[in-house]
C-alpha cells in the first residue's frame, strides 16, 4: 500500500492568489507628497534627471497608497540618483550603485513589471453618470439579468 504526501498547498512556489490584486485608479496623484529639497548654500544641486524623474515618481497613481515612509523612502532615492547622474556625467559608473537604485524603484513601483511584481493594478477611471440602457440590452429581457448577444457584439467590436 502506498503512502500519500502532505496535502498540496493552495499557495505553490510563494505566489500569492490572483485575488490579492491591488486596484489603483488609473488618475495621476494630486495628494500632498514631498518635494524634492532646495539645495543648500554650496551644496550640490538637483539634476535636471531627478528632478524630471521625481515629477514623474510624485505623479503615480499608486502613491493614494502611500505613508510617509514611502515618501522619505523615496526622497533617499532621489538623492542616490542625483548622485549617480553627477558620478554618471563626470565619466564614473558604479554598478553596486546603479543595482541598489534599480531595487528600490522596483519596490517603489515605477515600472510596469514592478507593478505587476507588487501586485497593482491600474483600472480605468468609472464614469459617475450611467447611461440608460438600450432597449434590446434591457436587465430582465431575456429573464433575470441575462442580456441580448447584440449588446455583447457591440462591445467586443467596439473594444
Amino acid at each position: 500500500m502506498a503512502k500519500t504526501g502532505p496535502a498540496a498547498k493552495a499557495n505553490k512556489h510563494g505566489r500569492a492568489p490572483s485575488g490579492d490584486w491591488t486596484e489603483v485608479v488609473n488618475l495621476p496623484y494630486e495628494g500632498p507628497s514631498l518635494d524634492l529639497p532646495k539645495p543648500k548654500r554650496g551644496g550640490p544641486k538637483w539634476l535636471p534627471e531627478v528632478e524630471a524623474w521625481w515629477e514623474q515618481v510624485c505623479r503615480m497613481p499608486h502613491c493614494v497608497l502611500w505613508e510617509p515612509s514611502d515618501w522619505v523612502f523615496a526622497l533617499e532615492t532621489a538623492y542616490m540618483k542625483n548622485d549617480w547622474w553627477a558620478e554618471y556625467h563626470s565619466g564614473v559608473v558604479h554598478s553596486t550603485k546603479s543595482t541598489e537604485i534599480r531595487r528600490r524603484e522596483d519596490q517603489m513601483g515605477t515600472t510596469r513589471e514592478a507593478r505587476r511584481k507588487l501586485m497593482i493594478r491600474y483600472v480605468d477611471p468609472v464614469d459617475e453618470v450611467e447611461e440608460e440602457p438600450s432597449p434590446a440590452t434591457a436587465p430582465g429581457e431575456f429573464g433575470g439579468n441575462v442580456v441580448g448577444i447584440d449588446s455583447r457584439r457591440a462591445r467586443v467590436a467596439a473594444g
